[in-house]
């Protein structure tokens, strides 16, 4: 493949990006064109290496400057614009004891919450502290061990806080549902996004549930940035996170989820948000609409079920 030739000073990014932009995009869409199906899923979309990959790292989950500092510096912009999105879109139908809960420090009061891919919980344990009722789940058993060791120090998580080593999939098959769930940072680690995105959004509860999903979107400027400058160059992520051809542009994304068959749709995209970190404090923050390719990193996203 093309992305893995070395870059020379004869070569500029965009003469490596210009001619194989429709091979990106060809070969990207075998991930997660599928057949759209209201059977029970036949297999996993896990990815034996992904885990493989993340279950090394288990031990360094809950250090805030190895190489999960990303997702620490991220986490409490997830918790906000989640917060945010359920106060924006009818909170109220969601749980049925949230009443004024906004005025309060338990805003998740009342809701039923997955976090799938949870890794070692920290958006986790984040929404627990919220007041919510949270599920965990992850296919490392290694993950899931950090998880809950990290867990039993601090007690006010007891009674609200579960964790699972099990798949979206299975979760699905055994009937459970969730007034939220919450899949940030996995897709682009998993086999099958489309089939792994059909057993998210069949986990949210029917009429008004919520998904919230975050991931990177496929442009040269996300290679870039994320592959040659936060991987290869500034190692802030171990080299292999990420790999660019699972990248889903928002457009991509917004598609497969509103393809999605119940009995009918099974719902609709309300909001995408891009988010970037600011590079003096680290801290990251919602791009704003005046900014062009706000959408061409990171980025956020919120479906509500009908």
């Amino acid at each position: 493949m093309f992305l893995k030739r070395t870059i020379t000073s004869n070569t500029s990014i965009m003469q490596l990006f210009k001619p194989k932009c429709a091979c990106i995009y060809a070969s990207t869409r075998k991930y997660y064109r599928t057949e759209q199906s209201n059977s029970s899923p036949k297999y996993s979309t896990i990815n034996e290496s992904e885990v493989s990959k993340f279950s090394q790292l288990a031990n360094e989950w809950w250090s805030p400057n190895g190489p999960m500092k990303l997702l620490h510096t991220m986490n409490p912009l997830r918790v906000s614009y989640i917060r945010e999105q359920l106060r924006k879109n009818n909170y109220k139908k969601i749980g049925d004891d949230v009443s004024s809960s906004y005025h309060d420090h338990h805003p998740f009061r009342g809701l039923r919450m997955l976090d799938i891919g949870c890794g070692g919980g920290v958006l986790t344990e984040a929404l627990v502290r919220l007041g919510g009722s949270v599920i965990g789940v992850d296919a490392s058993d290694e993950s899931i061990n950090i998880a809950q060791l990290h867990a039993r120090k601090d007690p006010s998580l007891h009674g609200n806080l579960k964790y699972q080593c099990i798949t979206a999939e299975k979760l699905l098959e055994q009937g459970e549902t969730f007034d939220v769930v919450c899949a940030m940072e996995i897709i682009e680690h998993v086999n099958n996004p489309a089939e792994f995105l059909k057993a998210c959004a069949g986990l949210v509860k029917p009429g008004g549930g919520h998904l919230f999903l975050s991931t990177i979107s496929r442009t040269p400027l996300s290679y870039i940035l994320t592959i040659l400058l936060a991987e290869n160059t500034l190692k802030i992520v171990p080299q292999g996170t990420h790999d660019f051809q699972k990248y889903l542009r928002s457009d991509e994304l917004q598609e497969i989820i509103e393809g999605i068959k119940n009995d009918d749709k099974w719902g609709k995209v309300i909001d995408i948000t891009g988010i970037g970190p600011n590079p003096i404090t680290s801290k990251w923050y919602k791009l704003p609409d005046w900014i062009p390719g706000k959408l061409d990193v990171n980025y956020l996203l919120t479906a509500q079920r009908f």
